[in-house]
C-alpha cells in the first residue's frame, strides 16, 4: 500500500509540470545555420550582443543591437530548407549566467501575442521589447519576462544550438 502511494503522489507530480515552461520549444520548426566569419553574424558570439534574423522574400535581413540592417541574398537551395521559427531568431551570447559563452536562440516574435507581425526590438543591454502588448524580456536571462502589461505572460520560445567551428546552427 505505500509504494502505491508513493507512485501515485510522483504521477501527480509529473503530471503538474507539463506544459508551463519547457527549456526548447517546438512549437515553431526552425532550421537556419549562419557562418560567423560574415558581418553582422560574427557579433553573436561577443558577449552580451543578440543579431536577429528573419526572411523577406529570397532575402535574409539580419538586425544589430543598434538598429544596423544587413540584407544577405539566400541561394536557391537555402531558400528551401531555411526555416525561421514564428518571427524570425535572435541568436547571441548572454552576458549573464554564462560561464561557458553559450550561444542561445529565441524566437523573434512575442510569445504573449504569439503572431508572426508581433516581432520583438531588442537593445545592446540585452533587453527585448514587444509593442503590441509592451511586455519586456531579458535575453541575458533565459528570455524571462521583466515587465509587462499582458494578464498571462511565458518566457521567449528559446531553440537549440550547435556550434561546428566557424558555423552555428539554429535547429528543432
Amino acid at each position: 500500500m505505500r509504494k502505491f502511494f508513493t507512485i501515485l503522489v510522483l504521477l501527480l507530480a509529473f503530471q503538474g509540470c507539463g506544459d508551463s515552461y519547457q527549456l526548447f520549444s517546438t512549437k515553431y520548426r526552425v532550421r537556419f545555420s549562419f557562418s560567423t566569419n560574415i558581418p553582422p553574424y560574427n557579433q553573436v558570439q561577443s558577449l552580451g550582443l543578440f543579431v536577429s534574423m528573419r526572411r523577406s522574400g529570397q532575402n535574409i535581413i539580419a538586425t544589430t543591437a543598434d538598429g544596423r540592417e544587413y540584407t544577405i541574398p539566400m541561394n536557391e537551395s537555402e531558400a528551401r530548407s531555411f526555416l525561421m521559427g514564428l518571427g524570425g531568431v535572435l541568436v547571441g551570447t548572454p552576458a549573464l549566467n554564462n560561464d561557458k559563452g553559450s550561444v542561445w536562440a529565441f524566437d523573434l516574435a512575442c510569445p504573449v501575442c504569439d503572431q508572426a507581425k508581433h516581432r520583438l526590438t531588442f537593445n545592446a543591454l540585452g533587453v527585448a521589447h514587444c509593442a503590441g502588448c509592451n511586455t519586456s524580456f531579458d535575453l541575458n536571462n533565459s528570455g524571462f519576462v521583466i515587465s509587462s502589461d499582458a494578464k498571462e505572460t511565458r518566457p521567449l520560445y528559446r531553440y537549440p544550438v550547435t556550434i561546428s567551428g566557424n558555423t552555428i546552427t539554429v535547429a528543432n
